[in-house]
């Protein structure tokens, strides 16, 4: 099985044929554009077992290749971009596109657990809105944190405010379109406790299929939910993992916050019971955002 990793960028996309032990085998920049792409598949061509991995599969400016590449029935991985910059500080200093793409498949190789993305017309559209989504709401925290520290009588003053006032129409707007699309798609998600359309929007938009993982704990790990093992002879212990897909981790910290404030208790139980083993409120809390994931693994059709 040959890896073809991708190193893409708004402007263009380098390519890197990687064979089963990591050594390239042969490399390629085009322009993003269509003749660039059909070079690339071109390119892929003389490699009949083969299989992709794209380093953020779902950055807007790498779409369309992606998408060509799940019409064509292809194999591809989506690499977070924080799995290969691990990888990378270990690899050394010299950077290039070459070199990144080069790495993109051996974080592939390193890591047979990622799973293939499968993405489908609804899940693109949750994608757009939920990305957007979390943009406008940036905005509009920064245009918020800016009003603060300007003063009363400051001209700047009806124009932030005013922003501030479209801001809040689109985010709203967002949210109606991001309810429609998760009542064609998943409406029992909404039924979940803590789960609201922004939540369950992230959960959809980023997951796709959840029976693609193997089991709730293997979606944790893809979350960064679950904990890592470090060690070395006889120290052994547990630390939190900085990696996995952030926007699904921000979902589930949601989820849990709400449960601890209207699940009748027992999520507040379930922390009491993890503070009296040792553990810390913070370390209870990661514990507790795992235990969502049944109910959304239930609730898919």
């Amino acid at each position: 099985m040959i890896t073809l990793s991708v190193d893409p960028h708004p402007g263009t996309h380098t390519v890197v044929a990687l064979d089963p032990n990591g050594s390239t085998l042969a490399s390629i920049t085009v322009p993003n554009t269509p003749d660039g792409l059909c070079q690339l598949h071109q390119f892929a061509v003389p490699f009949a077992s083969r299989r992709w991995a794209i380093e953020g599969a779902g950055n807007h400016f790498i779409a369309v290749l992606v998408a060509q590449l799940l019409e064509r029935s292809e194999i591809v991985y989506s690499i977070p971009p924080s799995l290969t910059s691990q990888y990378r500080s270990r690899r050394g200093r010299k950077k290039n596109d070459v070199v990144d793409a080069e790495n993109v498949g051996r974080a592939l190789l390193a890591n047979s657990q990622l799973t293939p993305l499968h993405n489908t017309e609804q899940q693109r559209e949750l994608q757009e809105l939920t990305r957007t989504q979390r943009r406008l709401s940036e905005q509009l925290s920064a245009n918020r944190v800016a009003l603060q520290e300007l003063l009363a009588e400051s001209a700047v003053r009806d124009i932030i405010e005013q922003v501030i006032a479209v801001l809040l129409k689109q985010l709203a707007a967002l949210e109606k379109q991001i309810r429609v699309a998760i009542h064609a798609v998943m409406p029992s998600l909404l039924q979940l406790p803590g789960v609201g359309p922004i939540v369950a929007g992230v959960l959809l938009a980023e997951t796709g299929d959840p029976k693609r993982f193997a089991s709730p704990h293997h979606f944790a790990s893809y979350c960064g939910a679950a904990p890592v093992e470090r060690g070395s002879g006889q120290n052994r212990r547990m630390q939190i993992n900085p990696g996995g897909n952030r926007r699904l981790n921000w979902a589930l910290h949601i989820v849990a916050m709400v449960r601890l404030r209207m699940n009748g208790g027992r999520s507040k139980r379930f922390l009491e019971r993890a503070q009296l083993r040792g553990k810390t409120k913070r370390s209870g809390l990661r514990l507790l955002k795992p235990t969502s994931l049944v109910n959304y693994f239930e609730f898919y059709p």
